[in-house]
């Protein structure tokens, strides 16, 4: 009777079991999409049998969700510690890692700092890594789990919403804790006031002070992050890469179809400024106008020509350099430039085209120059002048006519970045009015995050353009607003590395996704540079097979003048009066 009724229970439970995989395959359409696979694999007979099932169910699985985000620290091209993520997400029911990212750290302050700010800079760098690694391993990676990593924006604003609220609770508590401090002031007891001493001034001589003072538009102070905020840039730049190996795309690809340009089916190339020569007021020599000297190659050609024209170009600089100051001559900086001691703006100009007439080129025909002025730091606020080169100080007047005598005698230059400070706007728009016509200006440190540049647009500072930069709290999702806000402004857009980089190819893909025109990654030398550039050529060569290339025409340079003042009232009643 016992064995009679454990059989029983075996056969029930059986049966039971039965019913709930009948219930459960049924729920699932499985015999449903057994029999679809199986008819239409019959009638296409694949091959790879396994692989068209393969396939088949893949399309069929549930889409990959974030499952964590891991931070480390590593190291960035200067030998400073930067943040480095990695994203996993669950798919087809398993955790596995899709891409990891390095965010390129960002220097404030020029080089030619004193040893005080370059140590209290390189303590806040370590601080402010370590709690970017320690968010993301945290509440991080708790905020985004379960998030579709294909939806960049969605993910950015998970990211920026979270440090945004950190850093609210910081300021809140700092803030606080002022307060406190304050109110334990007062309540101590107040002492006796020193007894002010007299200062009689010599007879004829005017006190100190009582001089009419001179009003000074300082530079902008360094701008309040809350410490971890380079997690933003990393993850975002992680994510974006995660979403494009999930929809199994190119990189670009995603990038362009992230900018909502879903049905774009040709891409244009941006093409390279290049980096050769580096000076400025931080570096030897008296000439301080010229920050870098950039080269580009002539419009419409083919990617891999411009790159092998403008690398010819760097290598001849070298080698005139080497024969003029021997081996010093031919050293570089971070940047992968050549860092000539010469006291006058012509030196440069000169030597750059001695190289490119060697390569029987013509500048201002195969090879163009661009000049980063990097005008704030050669500003002097006790003068309310440039000081150009040692000694020689300029008004923001005069720079109209500096810079214009300097490309009228060196037509080749066909850009200008940073040619004046953010404080003279004025003058700026006279400058877009007299050489925009024939000479892109381009701001880069006027727009000093982009962030803020999707919120105020080019404000007052209307230019041809605008070079981003990715790094700090700037995202995937603001670099393609700021992108969108330029076009619909008729102006163009540069993708440009910072000296802090990594050897991470992110950039020329974003790059090409946004339709950038220029991409400024420094020179042809050093790792973390070239590989930008030889994933432009990659691009470049996949697109060309694909057919899906556009290459640049020429230089369109948007014209910007000063908007036009509306009608007076007098002349509003005239035009009525003539009705």
């Amino acid at each position: 009777m016992a064995a009679s009724r454990a059989s029983e229970r075996s056969a029930r439970e059986f049966y039971e079991m039965k019913q709930r995989a009948v219930h459960f395959y049924k729920e699932n359409q499985v015999p449903e999409k057994i029999e679809e696979v199986l008819n239409n694999m019959f009638h296409e007979s694949p091959v790879d049998v396994y692989g068209y099932l393969s396939e088949y169910f893949e399309s069929k699985a549930k889409p990959p969700v974030i499952h964590k985000v891991s931070g480390r620290e590593v190291y960035d091209s200067k030998g400073q510690p930067t943040v480095q993520a990695d994203i996993s997400c669950i798919i087809k029911g398993l955790e596995k890692h899709f891409s990891t990212a390095t965010a390129s750290s960002y220097n404030h302050y020029p080089d030619n700092i004193p040893l005080e700010k370059r140590e209290a800079e390189e303590k806040e760098r370590q601080q402010n890594t370590g709690a970017a690694v320690s968010l993301i391993n945290g509440q991080l990676t708790e905020a985004l789990c379960g998030v579709d990593p294909t939806d960049q924006k969605e993910v950015d604003d998970v990211v920026l919403t979270l440090i945004d609220k950190l850093k609210a609770e910081a300021d809140q508590k700092e803030e606080d804790e002022r307060l406190k401090r304050i109110e334990e002031e007062l309540n101590q007891e107040p002492k006796e006031p020193a007894k002010e001493e007299k200062t009689i001034s010599p007879k004829g001589k005017k006190k100190a002070g009582s001089a009419r003072s001179v009003i000074v538009a300082l530079e902008e102070p360094k701008e309040p992050l809350y410490p971890a905020c380079s997690a933003a840039c990393a993850v975002s730049q992680a994510v974006a890469m995660a979403g494009a190996a999930v929809k199994k795309v190119e990189f670009y690809e995603h990038i362009c179809n992230a900018a909502g340009n879903v049905e774009v089916d040709v891409f244009t190339m941006p093409m390279p400024m290049v980096s050769v020569l580096s000076s400025g007021k931080p570096a030897p020599g008296k000439q301080n106008l010229i920050k870098e000297l950039l080269i580009l190659p002539k419009p419409g050609l083919p990617l891999e020509e411009g790159m092998k024209q403008v690398t010819r170009v760097y290598h001849q600089i070298g080698k005139l350099l080497f024969s003029k100051l021997g081996v010093p001559g031919y050293y570089v900086n971070d940047n992968g430039t050549f860092t000539p001691q010469y006291d006058r703006q012509e030196q440069f100009l000169d030597l750059v085209q001695e190289a490119v007439t060697a390569l029987e080129l013509t500048p201002g025909e195969d090879i163009y120059i661009a000049l980063n002025c990097a005008a704030h730091e050669i500003y002097e606020p006790e003068k309310s002048k440039y000081e150009v080169m040692t000694g020689m100080l300029k008004t923001s007047e005069d720079m109209i006519e500096f810079y214009a005598d300097i490309i009228n005698r060196y037509p080749a230059i066909i850009a200008l970045i940073d040619p004046l400070r953010k404080q003279d706007s004025e003058v700026w728009t006279k400058l877009c009015e007299r050489l925009s016509e024939k000479c892109y200006i381009i701001g880069e440190h006027v727009y000093p995050r982009v962030e803020r540049f999707v919120q105020e647009g080019f404000g007052e500072l209307a230019a041809s353009g605008a070079s981003l930069r990715l790094h700090q709290m700037t995202t995937v999702t603001n670099i393609i607003l700021a992108a969108t806000i330029i076009k619909e402004e008729a102006s163009i857009t540069a993708i440009s590395s910072v000296p802090g980089d990594t050897s991470d190819t992110f950039l020329a893909d974003l790059a090409v996704g946004i339709g950038a025109t220029f991409v400024k990654f420094g020179a042809p030398a050093r790792g973390e540079r070239i590989s930008k550039y030889n994933r432009l050529l990659r691009i470049s060569e996949t697109l060309k097979e694909q057919g899906q290339l556009r290459v640049h025409e020429g230089f369109a340079f948007p014209v910007k003048r000063p908007p036009t003042p509306p009608p007076s009232e007098g002349a509003e009643s005239e035009q009525d009066g003539s009705k």
